[in-house]
């Protein structure tokens, strides 16, 4: 596998770990007056985590399809300023 590919995908997997928890605790403590962490559990956290690495993976592979699609059609060359 690309290691551009994989990158992405670990990257994606940790910001969307992290936004899934912050939209987590913003659910559950919507009607709460003071605001407590909380940690998904059991079926909850393994749908969760289920859809952030497919959307990491997909996102890795639009990635890569749009950098290959771009790349093929441009030639970079050094300019002098």
């Amino acid at each position: 596998m690309n290691k551009k590919v994989l990158i992405i995908t670990g990257a994606g997997l940790l910001i969307g770990f992290a936004e899934a928890l912050i939209y987590y605790n913003l659910g559950k403590n919507d009607n709460n007056e003071e605001f407590k962490l909380q940690f998904p559990k059991g079926m909850e956290l393994l749908k969760t985590s289920g859809i952030i690495i497919a959307t990491s993976l997909a996102t890795a592979a639009l990635s890569n399809i749009i950098e290959n699609a771009v790349g093929k059609n441009l030639e970079l060359t050094p300019t002098i300023a």
